[in-house]
């Protein structure tokens, strides 16, 4: 049985299978549902298509062009969209919209309800705030008006909701709190049917980075740091493991020595376990980083965590619960984390586990099926 239909607007939906995870849960539920993805490369045209989801439709569409020039033009660029989707998708059918970025999805959004009507929710990012709130003050204003105007504003950390209420928030808009939440991102079912086994400190101690290698994750901090407890602790006694490549690779590895191991990009999740099996805890201070997925696969699989105050996780868990926050770009911070993890390890190893199971599919698409059914029969 059919419940309603959802328009998610999401201009990531080729780059990230987050999006087709909640597409696929949606639909068992029994949303039909329209993927509308606007794209400025055709390469990426059918990127994370899913077609064995029932009663899921897409368009991909090539409109969007890289030159600065477009890029600047903001609204000429969400007016072009939402002309778009006019002359592709029958707008009479669809009882609501879901724009997955604030400014990118969620002021085409705005612009099809003032034109046709239809209630929409925003998903509000680190993009939204780092790039378009504080480096494009002209759009601050439109921003508040496209949250003012959604049914529902869904943050994806706590810690973002409070940036954006004291740095962004003006305060005719202040009705935007009221109808804010926060929905975390969730993890693969696949990491939870993986029994990860009692874990037990053991010199060396492994540390493990999974990610992209870019600035902006300070995987260069996490080498400095490695490098100087062994300075402190003793040679060899802690060893780096990284999973992933990047415009960033080459710089890093100038940084390297013996104790930091390489072992590029890794899809295959059976070898993927294995590192994370063997390692003892994870590490990524990363900066403007939204939720980031990979620390909950980490804590899923007994690795503590060591993160960054007021980015990603935090917020989700009592200070010192599954990890250590650390303050941005500190150095000192960041060994010290490492050695409280260390003294306390099996604790944090345990109570991670257990903290990770509350970022399920499940859960997440029960809180989303909610705030859609309030959306559509609202009043």
């Amino acid at each position: 049985m059919i419940k309603d239909t959802i328009l998610h607007l999401s201009n990531d939906f080729a780059d990230q299978k987050i999006y087709v995870n909640l597409v696929k849960k949606l639909s068992k539920i029994g949303y039909e549902q329209i993927v509308y993805v606007p794209l400025k490369w055709e390469n990426k045209i059918d990127g994370n298509r899913d077609n064995t989801i029932p009663n899921v439709s897409y368009h991909y569409s090539f409109i969007l062009k890289r030159n600065i020039l477009f890029r600047l033009r903001y609204f000429n660029k969400i007016e072009l969209i939402k002309n778009d989707i006019a002359t592709k998708v029958d707008l009479s059918s669809i009882s609501m919209v879901h724009a997955h970025f604030l400014f990118s999805d969620g002021g085409v959004a705005y612009k099809l309800k003032k034109e046709f009507g239809i209630p929409y929710v925003v998903s509000v990012r680190a993009s939204d705030i780092f790039t378009f709130f504080k480096k494009m003050p002209h759009l601050r204003k439109f921003g508040n008006q496209i949250m003012m105007h959604a049914e529902k504003v869904i943050f994806i950390n706590p810690s973002y909701v409070e940036l954006f209420r004291k740095k962004y928030l003006k305060k005719t808009f202040n009705g935007i709190l009221k109808k804010t939440t926060v929905i975390p991102n969730a993890i693969d079912e696949k990491w939870f049917s993986n029994n990860a086994n009692t874990k037990k400190i053991a010199y060396p101690i492994r540390i493990l980075y999974v990610g992209r290698i870019i600035r902006r994750k300070k995987l260069d901090l996490v080498i400095r740091a490695v490098q100087e407890l062994n300075k402190r602790e003793g040679k060899n006694n802690f060893l780096l493991e990284i999973v992933g490549d990047g415009i960033f690779l080459e710089h890093v590895k100038k940084l390297a020595d013996e104790n930091i191991i390489f072992r590029g990009k890794i899809q295959n999740f059976n070898k993927l376990a294995k590192i994370y099996n063997r390692c003892h805890l994870f590490a990524m201070p990363s900066l403007k980083e939204t939720f980031g997925l990979v620390y909950i696969e980490a804590l899923s699989q007994g690795l503590p965590i060591i993160f960054c105050h007021g980015e990603g996780v935090d917020g989700f868990f009592d200070e010192g619960q599954v990890g250590i926050a650390v303050r941005p770009n500190n150095l000192e911070d960041l060994i010290l984390a490492v050695k409280q993890i260390v003294n306390n390890y099996e604790v944090l190893s345990e109570k991670g586990k257990i903290a990770s199971k509350k970022f399920n599919w499940n859960e997440c698409t029960n809180l989303f099926d909610a705030i859609y059914q309030d959306t559509i029969h609202k009043g």
